[in-house]
């Protein structure tokens, strides 16, 4: 890859057997055994996780969108109790459901996910995202440096506009809580089963308590949304259901867009002359947003199915009641997919190429596969119009104060939390 960072993935594997996962890449350069497995023969290759359950893990580009759109793989499953897993705890807290989204579609109002995170609905979030964003860069700038985006971007922004857009007006003593919390439940390794479950649990009763608070105030954010939906049967849902759908944000709006900034601040200063093409030439915005999408890894797992039938594959059966990780950051880099797939190439998702069946346009130039960076088949994201604006603020707000600002120390000596679930840079130091 282009950038480097921290110490070097290492090849853990088990003392027999599969071998391990998730791999020990934590930083921005996903692990080189993702290469070798695209290149072996078997379409897909047994791993064992943190639990010690034996999983297929499935690394190519053009399987992983097979199997995401397959029916017979299912999210739903892999949610049960009894599922394989690679977490160390099912993410579910004490009498709860632990599915959002599940709720949401059971009750018969999933259809607000869709209105509120449409691309028009964002639309309506950019110029004051643009504002904050600003305002956030000013403020740093007053302090003079160094500086660290991660605290005094990242996730100021993300929250930001997680609490206009996804849960409403949390205090930022309950952000400090819910982010604690968040950095338990969210890792592979070093936490008891005990710690992680006290956690899910506390985050679960905050919400029972706080989400029906948050629903009567000012405001259009989901949870607003689902509170004042009428579900199936003509009522609405209670506290447990209000819970639900805010945990479901947090962790899947929030904390995924709050590490997805975070990479994606580093992978750009890492590349200063992307980052003057796009001052000089505007129009690059919307590829740029699709390539940081597609070369920045962010999960250091795999997206969870789990088989209802048995599913053929390229020679290889996954039984019924198997479970499948499939791996978008290696599907994302996969030379069969996306040539010179390593390199960040600024306009490769320019609007001048041709249809995305890799046939030409009129300017002779082919147009690449969409990424999997917001997955594929019906659980594609629902968040993504909302990622993108995030990306796309903080890719101009980058590009203005460029060449400037810059990394304080070399991407190399960046250092990175170990054993989680979404890829952190402990800081991002800068000056100028």
């Amino acid at each position: 890859m282009t950038t480097t960072d921290g110490p070097q993935p290492t090849s853990r594997t088990a003392a027999e057997g599969p071998p391990a996962f998730p791999f020990d890449d934590w930083g921005q350069q996903i692990s080189p055994a993702y290469a070798r497995l695209r290149e072996a023969p078997a379409p897909a290759c047994r791993v064992v996780t943190v639990t010690g359950d034996h999983v297929w893990l499935v690394t190519r580009y053009d399987l992983a969108r097979r199997l995401l759109a397959d029916p017979r793989l299912s999210l739903t499953a892999a949610l049960e109790a009894d599922a394989p897993r690679q977490e160390p705890l099912r993410p579910r807290a004490t009498g709860a459901r632990g599915d959002g989204m599940a709720t949401l579609q059971e009750r018969g109002v999933r259809g607000i996910l869709a209105d509120a995170l449409s691309p028009r609905a964002i639309r309506a979030h950019h110029a004051w995202t643009r504002l904050r964003a600003r305002a956030l860069f000013d403020e740093l700038l007053e302090q003079g440096p160094p500086a660290d985006l991660q605290q005094g971007l990242a996730r100021p922004l993300t929250f930001a506009v997680a609490r206009r857009v996804l849960l409403g007006e949390l205090t930022e003593e309950e952000a400090q809580l819910l982010n604690t919390w968040c950095d338990t439940v969210l890792v592979w390794r070093d936490r008891t089963g005990e710690e992680i479950q006290a956690a899910l649990d506390a985050m679960y009763g905050f919400f029972l308590r706080r989400a029906p608070e948050l629903a009567t105030a000012p405001g259009s954010d989901v949870v607003k949304r689902a509170a004042a939906a009428r579900t199936r049967d003509g009522g609405r849902l209670g506290a447990d259901g209000l819970a639900e759908v805010a945990n479901l944000m947090l962790i899947a709006g929030y904390r995924t867009a709050a590490s997805f900034v975070a990479n994606a601040l580093v992978m750009m200063l890492s590349h200063p002359t992307a980052l003057a093409a796009l001052r000089d030439r505007p129009a690059l915005l919307p590829s740029m947003v699709e390539e940081v999408l597609r070369h920045t890894p962010m999960s250091t797992g795999g997206v969870k199915r789990v088989a209802t039938d048995d599913v053929p594959l390229d020679g290889l059966t996954i039984k019924a009641g198997e479970c499948v990780l499939v791996s978008l950051e290696s599907g994302n880099h996969d030379p069969h997919a996306y040539p010179q797939p390593d390199r960040f190439a600024p306009d490769r998702f320019a609007a001048d190429r041709g249809p995305g069946d890799g046939t030409s346009s009129g300017a002779g130039r082919p147009r690449p596969r969409p990424h999997l960076g917001f997955g594929h088949g019906k659980h594609h994201c629902p968040g993504n119009a909302l990622a993108r604006m995030q990306i796309a603020v903080v890719l101009e707000a980058l590009a203005d104060h460029a060449p400037a600002l810059r990394l304080a120390v070399p991407t190399g000596e960046l250092r990175w939390r170990p054993d989680v679930a979404f890829r952190i840079p402990e800081t991002i130091p800068v000056t100028w």
